[in-house]
């Protein structure tokens, strides 16, 4: 097992050495079957790699919240399970000490690097970069520059200047792992195109 599969099982099995293994719920018949029957065909798609060979074939099984998988796996969650968990659980769900999770988020919550957080810029690197993007914002702003919320040059470049007092803030939101102090071709991009939204 690889240190990213163990990780799932440790963060699913986090704190449930606390409960006391004798201590039991009642539970209607028709939810458990639906629960078991979820479960089955989970494993009966999940146990045989031939049938997901592509992300494609995981998200069409997956689905959204109307149907498919995800749907299923929603439904449980928020509508059957919640009416089976005892006061003295539910009470510590959500809290800031919540016994039975992990101060540490999956591996999966994590954006591996910045790299990979798409917001129109991460592919400015270096200086002809930079000039391409500065290109295409021109064009930009050619067909579409009347939706822009800056129209004018004065407010353009009050927009740069309050967007580079504000970038802090939009690295926290977007969860960047740097922060925005050390000047990069992507950062001044990131403060050109912030400023044609800026109001």
């Amino acid at each position: 097992m690889n240190t990213k599969s163990k990780e799932i099982n440790e963060h699913i099995k986090f704190g449930l050495d606390s409960i006391d293994s004798e201590k039991t719920i009642e539970i209607k018949l028709k939810d458990f079957i639906f629960i078991y029957k979820t479960f089955e065909e989970f494993n009966r798609f999940f146990h045989q790699p031939m049938h997901y060979p592509t992300i494609e074939d995981i998200e069409m099984y997956l689905g959204n919240k109307d149907s498919g998988a995800f749907s299923v796996i929603s439904e449980i969650y928020y509508k059957v399970l919640p009416q089976y968990l005892p006061k003295e659980i539910e009470d510590k769900f959500g809290e800031e000490n919540n016994p039975f999770d992990k101060s540490e988020y999956p591996y999966y919550y994590k954006v591996k690097n910045d790299e990979n957080i798409n917001d129109g810029t991460q592919n400015i690197t270096d200086r002809k970069s930079f000039y391409e993007f500065a290109q295409n914002l021109l064009k930009e702003y050619e067909t579409e520059g009347q939706n822009w919320e800056t129209k004018r040059i004065d407010s353009f470049i009050e927009g740069i200047a309050s967007y580079a007092e504000d970038i802090d803030g939009y690295y926290k939101n977007m969860k960047f792992d740097t922060t925005a102090e050390t000047p990069t071709w992507r950062i001044f991009a990131q403060i050109l195109k912030g400023a044609t939204v800026y109001e």
